[in-house]
């Protein structure tokens, strides 16, 4: 496992083959299936990201809350920016 950031264009580019991925399933399923589905999968890596960066066990539990707090607060200010654009987009995104 690599330490090294990536770029923006690579950060976006991964974004996006994660969000293919949810539209592939949305095809064959209910939208909110592969919805929810995409949510487990980023709250479970995300618990992982967060174990991998602690140096033992101790120290990982010890950091719940405050991984927690700042998880939830990301997701929030991503969903919030997000709906914006989709609310002045609406139209064109549907189409």
């Amino acid at each position: 496992m690599t330490t090294t950031p990536v770029s923006n264009e690579v950060f976006r580019q991964m974004a996006g083959d994660h969000i293919d991925l949810a539209n592939r399933h949305a095809e064959q399923s209910f939208i909110g299936d592969a919805g929810g589905a995409l949510l487990q999968a980023a709250t479970r890596y995300s618990a992982f990201t967060c174990a991998a960066q602690s140096m033992d066990k101790t120290q990982f539990l010890a950091a719940r809350k405050l991984n927690v707090d700042q998880l939830t607060a990301q997701f929030r200010e991503l969903l919030l920016s997000h709906y914006d654009d989709f609310g002045d987009n609406y139209e064109t995104y549907l189409k």
